[in-house]
């Protein structure tokens, strides 16, 4: 697809000045982009930047790899959550698959209950 070069530059700039994918996203939508052409440029983006920087967590961090049919499995094993050992705080690395939204759901479940 032929992206509208104001929406790739707008787009950059907002990553520039450190704007989440999914923040950029939001915006892009509310300024009134086409749903298409956003969606289309915010995957393609999350792919190359997994694909040249992989997630980086530490020895005080889970990662946990759902299985999903959804995800792109032929560039091996990459994580959807990190779960920090310490404070439990749980980072959404795959925000966009639903699996992950329920997998993270039951994590915070389990944590709760350790902690009563």
């Amino acid at each position: 697809m032929d992206f509208d070069p104001e929406l790739v530059r707008r787009a950059q700039t907002l990553l520039t000045l450190d704007h989440s994918l999914s923040q950029v996203k939001e915006i892009l939508l509310r300024e009134g982009y086409p749903n298409g052409q956003v969606k289309e440029l915010i995957d393609a983006t999350e792919e190359v930047l997994n694909y040249f920087v992989p997630p980086v967590y530490d020895d005080d961090k889970i990662a946990i790899d759902i299985r999903n049919p959804d995800k792109n499995n032929e560039l091996g094993p990459s994580p959807d959550l990190l779960v920090d050992r310490i404070s439990g705080k749980i980072e959404l690395l795959t925000p966009h698959l639903q699996e992950t939204w329920r997998v993270a759901n039951e994590i915070r479940k389990s944590i709760k209950c350790q902690y009563r």
